[in-house]
């Protein structure tokens, strides 16, 4: 069996991460915001010595599938029918592959194309018209309300806040760009706590609005000491506006109707078009460049379109290079773990192992001595009786709070 030396890939990221001139970007996904954990309140019936239990800020994709599962559930009358139970059924069993579970994501894109397919008088899945848009607009209520924590349930300190912390510190030729799926502010609120000035595509002093235009043009952005932060698909603090009979996007507080979710590729109108479409083509245009590197963490490669983006990158060229942080190890039959052996410059860390150079390999250190120096990004695996430690242990760095940690050690202390 193959193995790979944690140490020497640690010191590879190091020098990446640490390069002025690196043109170095991030997709963040869901397991981003899982990693921030707040406190349980303690079972009174629990004993003594139990540890204190955590839990997510923000639920996860399966759990959150599951509340919005009951939401949509509940609202089939009493003793009136279960019609929406069963329109949740029927779309779920419709978008079953086999290949993964269905998400939310899926149901809520499925929703919208039922919506706008739908004729006067027609039924899909057992629903009219008007259901269809009952479901979608508590489809989209639920998540916005999950992933809208109130801000006094917050940690004292987001993980979010050393990733940013390692952005304002470390100097550079080109700005950091991120890319995120979630649709929460925590890395807005990240940056804003470090001071560190960002800019998300919206323009304006009042009720800033969407332009595309400082996507596609660099005059009509700030210089390189500004973050770029680009939401794929949507957030809770934008909503839809119109002004002088025109339709736009703004950006406003956090709410919970979650008007501005955007989870597919359906288009339905142009002003919700334009962001998803634009931010699409700036994740393209990043990986256009020779030199690009994108560290993922938290995204599970379950978006066919923004996967379609990253490995026609990797094929086009070989100089862009992709560094995707697991919280698990893939799948050997997963299409990452089938790309990662295809491309180079494709490299997948999960926790046991890794694809390096189109190789797999489990984690093995070469030194063992050497494991003090790698704590927080390596964990040696605990020696068995009477044997010495072997070298083989976990990478914790798919775990974005750890990865957090790895990056803000690479500017000191706070």
């Amino acid at each position: 069996m193959t193995t790979h030396d944690p140490r020497k890939l640690l010191e590879s990221l190091r020098n990446h991460l640490t390069q002025p001139e690196a043109n170095v970007s991030f997709l963040l996904g869901a397991g981003t915001s899982c990693a921030v954990r707040v406190a349980v309140p303690p079972d009174p019936a629990a004993a003594d010595d139990e540890p204190p239990k955590t839990r997510s800020l923000i639920p996860n994709v399966a759990e959150l599938t599951a509340i919005c599962a009951r939401e949509i559930k509940k609202l089939d009358p009493v003793n009136e029918g279960t019609r929406f139970a069963a329109a949740y059924d029927a779309i779920e069993k419709e978008l079953s592959t086999g290949k993964r579970p269905v998400n939310i994501e899926d149901i809520l894109s499925c929703v919208r194309r039922k919506v706008h397919a739908i004729g006067v008088g027609d039924t899909l899945s057992g629903l009219v018209s008007a259901d269809l848009l009952v479901v979608e607009k508590t489809i989209q209520a639920t998540i916005a309300a999950q992933v809208n924590p109130d801000r006094s349930s917050f940690p004292e300190q987001l993980p979010h806040e050393q990733f940013v912390r390692w952005i304002a510190r470390m100097p550079r030729v080109h700005p950091v760009e991120i890319f995120t799926t979630n649709y929460d502010v925590l890395v807005e609120t990240a940056l804003e706590a470090e001071r560190v000035p960002a800019f998300d595509g919206f323009v304006g002093c009042n009720r800033p609005f969407f332009s595309h235009d400082s996507l596609t043009r660099p005059e009509n952005a700030p210089g390189t000491a500004w973050t770029r932060l680009w939401k794929i698909h949507g957030s809770i603090n934008w909503r839809l506006d119109t002004v002088g009979g025109r339709s736009r996007v703004i950006r406003t507080e956090p709410h919970n109707e979650g008007e501005m979710i955007l989870p597919s590729h359906h288009k339905y109108d142009e002003s919700r078009k334009q962001p998803y479409s634009a931010l699409l083509d700036r994740l393209t245009r990043v990986l256009d460049r020779d030199d690009a590197i994108l560290f993922v963490c938290g995204y599970s490669f379950s978006d066919d379109h923004i996967n379609a983006i990253i490995f026609d990158a990797l094929e086009a060229k070989r100089r862009p290079h992709v560094v995707a942080l697991q919280f698990a190890d893939p799948d050997s039959s997963s299409v990452l773990a089938e790309r990662a052996q295809r491309y180079l410059n494709l490299m997948v860390l999960g926790p046991r192992a890794g694809f390096i150079g189109g190789r797999h390999g489990e984690w093995k250190l070469e030194e063992v001595h050497s494991a003090n120096h790698l704590a927080q990004a390596f964990a040696l695996d605990p020696p068995e009786p009477e044997k010495e430690l072997s070298g083989a242990g976990t990478l914790k760095l798919g775990d974005f709070a750890c990865f957090a940690e790895f990056l803000g050690k690479l500017t000191g202390p706070a």
